[in-house]
């Protein structure tokens, strides 16, 4: 008797199974013939749904970068060629100067309506030609990113009153104040004029934005009326420039240095440390409201890593402060003859300095790729072209702690590709 019943359990259980089978076939091609997806179809749709979840964060893509002070090519066929040039050598985002200063070089396929202002279309500044979208056009038809370099306190703008919009510094061989040819970040007219003029540039369709090393405030500004009371308003204390600066002298080069800078200094270096990464802040939103993918890459001097208290006191700039902001990568400017006259080391010193650059962001910042190491090719002092052993060393000494972003500056007809290609590929 059990065993004729755990047969017909066994039969009951082989029915239940025939039916789900055929109810399945049923279904797939009933589904098939309605234009449903099959089965290979819906996989592909289940990873589609779940890309999302596993997509690298924003910053996370590997720049390797081209930074083009002026493209030499005659025409936008010429062009063309450059920027294929420049991909079957690994680079993978091109970064164009979005901005024309007096005696810049102009590119020479824009037709200028103006000696100096930007490259794309804007009422906040003096439009030269707008070729950015071009450039990006180009650029998006052979699979390269397309960075807009841009400026701040230097940009050509539309303002006003724009002598009454300059910085105001302090001079240590006359004791008193001089304007210098930097805008004043505390004029309401210029901060609202690069506000304009960041949201024009994204709307030009580039993929990311670098801002320039003008974003800075040196040790002996900015000491126009309106900062002057905008800081003893926030802080309580009075901003003398004698007490500011103590023990000055010059040095036995006619320099002039400082031997001791007072508490209140040091408070008014993290102020306008401050009041500058408010104004990226206000940029870099602009900009995305428009365009809410645009990266943003912001250059940092060698002084923010080897020497973060140097670059506080004499520029207000800070990497630690600064990547609190939304920012995709830090440029610095790891420009080893830079460096090494500078600081007065040797050709090897210069090299071993790179490397400790790169050691110590690696265990400053979350993501590799987000540290664009910037590599100088040529000198800026003798405008000649670097020898390529060097720009061999700086790459190796920072491609020996990891794979971070790369960049070269600049990209002309003397650059060696053959080499930027071996490091790249890499």
């Amino acid at each position: 008797m059990a065993l004729a019943e755990r047969k017909k359990t066994r039969l009951v259980l082989w029915a239940v199974l025939l039916v789900l089978l055929a109810g399945s076939f049923i279904i797939k091609n009933r589904f098939s013939r309605h234009g449903m997806p099959s089965n290979a179809d819906a996989a592909s749709v289940a990873e589609a749904m779940v890309e999302p979840e596993i997509k690298a964060p924003p910053g996370a893509r590997r720049l390797l970068g081209a930074q083009v002070l002026v493209f030499r090519s005659k025409d936008y066929e010429a062009l063309k060629n450059s920027i294929m040039d420049l991909k079957h050598a690994g680079v993978n985002t091109i970064i164009v100067r979005a901005f024309q200063n007096p005696g810049d070089r102009m590119y020479p396929f824009a037709k200028p309506q103006s000696p100096v202002g930007a490259y794309f279309q804007t009422t906040y500044a003096p439009v030269v030609d707008p070729v950015l979208e071009r450039i990006v056009a180009i650029g998006h038809r052979f699979g390269m990113k397309v960075f807009a370099w841009m400026e701040t306190r230097k940009m050509p703008l539309h303002l006003p009153d724009p002598q009454g919009a300059k910085t105001f510094s302090y001079c240590f061989e006359t004791a008193s104040l001089k304007t210098l040819p930097l805008w004043s970040i505390f004029e309401q007219t210029v901060r609202a004029a690069l506000t304009g003029l960041y949201r024009d540039v994204a709307l030009t369709g580039v993929d990311g934005i670098l801002f320039q090393d003008d974003l800075i405030m040196y040790r002996q500004e900015d000491l126009s009326p309106r900062a002057v009371t905008e800081f003893e308003r926030d802080t309580g204390k009075l901003l003398d420039p004698e007490e500011l600066f103590q023990g000055v002298f010059k040095d036995d080069q006619g320099r002039w240095c400082v031997s001791r800078y007072s508490d209140t200094f040091w408070l008014w270096a993290h102020w306008k440390n401050q009041k500058l990464l408010k104004l990226a802040q206000d940029l870099i939103q602009s900009a995305k409201t428009v365009n809410p993918h645009v990266e943003i890459a912001m250059n940092f001097m060698y002084e923010s890593v080897t020497a973060p208290q140097n670059a506080l006191a004499w520029m207000s700039q800070s990497l630690t402060e600064a990547a609190k902001l939304p920012i995709d990568y830090f440029a610095i400017m790891a420009y080893h003859r830079q460096i090494k006259k500078e600081l007065q080391l040797s050709e090897e010193a210069a090299y071993e300095q790179i490397s400790k650059m790169t050691k110590r962001l690696l265990e400053l910042v979350d993501d590799p790729h987000k540290i664009l190491m910037k590599v100088q090719m040529t000198d800026w002092k003798t405008r000649k072209p670097i020898p390529s052993y060097e720009a061999d060393k700086v790459f190796e000494n920072i491609n020996g702690h990891g794979r971070v972003s790369l960049a070269f500056i600049p990209y002309s007809a003397s650059t060696p590709l053959d080499l930027i290609g071996h490091h790249f590929f890499r």
